[in-house]
């Protein structure tokens, strides 16, 4: 047996049993409601000819659309979006269940700064309740799309 098929095999093996470990996501953090908040710092540029909320809240919106999630609430004046829980699926056949939404808030009247966070809720079929905390790998993604496109660092 060649070293790419044992290799391939062993692979297999190792996703089927972590799958099968009930855990959640190894991104997955366990916290409290008030952690996992990230801050990132609005590019000053914007809104030079026009209102620079109009136009940082407009690309807010439009990278969670991209991301499909969808907004279960958004105030465009005080600069708040919260998204509807957004389900992930798992390959096995259990009853796993693992969601996540966004929430940003834009602080101060002109909107230097906006707060992100990333709430993560788990439950296996065995647990009765929720454990919530963030996704790692969620909030590093959501974080890096805005800071490319509103944030300090704008590509």
């Amino acid at each position: 047996m060649s070293y790419v098929k044992i290799i391939s095999f062993i692979s297999a093996l190792l996703l089927i049993v972590s799958c099968a470990s009930g855990g959640p996501p190894k991104t997955f953090v366990e916290a409290n409601n008030e952690s996992g908040w990230k801050t990132i710092h609005l590019h000053g540029n914007y809104g030079l000819f026009r209102n620079k909320n109009q136009e940082v809240w407009q690309r807010v919106v439009d990278i969670l659309s991209k991301k499909k999630y969808r907004f279960e609430e958004r105030d465009n004046v005080s600069g708040y979006i919260r998204t509807s829980w957004k389900n992930r699926l798992f390959t096995d056949d259990s009853e796993k269940q693992y969601r996540s939404r966004v929430i940003i808030k834009m602080v101060g009247r002109r909107w230097h700064t906006a707060q992100l966070k990333v709430e993560t809720q788990w439950r296996d079929n065995t647990g009765d309740s929720w454990v919530t905390g963030y996704d790692s790998s969620i909030l590093e993604e959501i974080e890096k799309d805005l800071q490319g496109r509103v944030g300090t660092s704008v590509r």
